[in-house]
């Protein structure tokens, strides 16, 4: 028979902002109980992490990506987010660099670059500004080439 967990109540905190931190009674599946904390940056709703098991948890801060229309058999051209991803933190998780708060990069839509350091993800900018770079003198040639052409 299954029992069903009532959804986390989140209670602010009396010693910090009460918008910023989130606490509630977690229920760990192996038994017993914990209070979690959200940190102040996590804009996760936690709506299924009233019970489970300890390394389920993650906070995180989502960030979009820039769309782009990209072609489309079906439908002429659709949306892809390019370069989208999140700060997370797996704070029960056995792998320590998942422990410590890094960046989960989809450089495009169902591609994933996992826990990126900052130092990674500093250099996935600068490849990514390099590549800008590179494709603004693309554009003034494609610009001189088109002006030539007529």
């Amino acid at each position: 028979m299954t029992t069903l967990q009532p959804e986390p109540v989140f209670v602010p905190s009396q010693s910090a902002p009460a918008p910023a931190v989130r606490t509630w009674l977690r229920r760990i599946h192996s038994g017993g109980q914990i209070v979690e904390t959200c940190p102040d940056w996590c804009t996760d709703t936690h709506r299924n992490d009233g019970s489970g098991y300890l390394d389920d948890l993650q906070h995180g801060a989502q960030f979009d990506g820039l769309e782009l229309a990209v072609f489309d058999a079906e439908h002429g051209t659709a949306p892809m987010p390019v370069l989208a991803g999140r700060i997370s933190v797996d704070p029960y998780s056995s792998d320590s660099r998942r422990r410590t708060p890094h960046i989960h990069l989809e450089p495009f839509q169902d591609e994933v670059m996992e826990r990126l350091t900052p130092d990674e993800f500093a250099a996935v900018i600068a490849g990514v500004r390099s590549h800008c770079d590179r494709m603004d003198e693309v554009h003034a040639e494609l610009v001189k080439t088109r002006v030539e052409y007529r």
